[in-house]
């Protein structure tokens, strides 16, 4: 199993239900792919380097998880296929950060 470190961009126009869904589709995406979820941080809305598909902000949610490395193609496919869903990054990490995230206590 490898660690990695996942950062999630969701549409600024999704409804906090629809958010919370997304990520409980997410873990259980991971799960179902013998991966297993670590943390989960959601670092709310937040203003975007450039506009992705006319977005000037997104949602920002944060996951340490740990899979193996060969499933992470088909998630990409599934993560591709939400409209809400805007980018994602997956990171290969040694060890996890410890959380809180630094990220979480910058003013929004």
């Amino acid at each position: 199993m490898n660690k990695f470190e996942v950062v999630l961009l969701l549409s600024p126009e999704i409804t906090s239900k629809a958010r919370n869904n997304f990520c409980k589709d997410f873990t259980k995406l991971i799960t179902d792919n013998s991966g297993k979820v670590i943390n989960i941080e959601d670092w709310g809305l937040r203003d975007l380097s450039y506009k992705i598909r006319n977005f000037s902000k997104a949602f920002y949610n944060f996951f340490q998880i740990e899979i193996d490395g060969n499933e992470i193609e088909d998630i990409n496919k599934n993560l591709s296929q939400n409209e809400n869903h805007i980018r994602h990054i997956f990171i290969k990490v040694y060890k996890h950060q410890e959380l809180p995230t630094k990220l979480i206590y910058e003013k929004k």
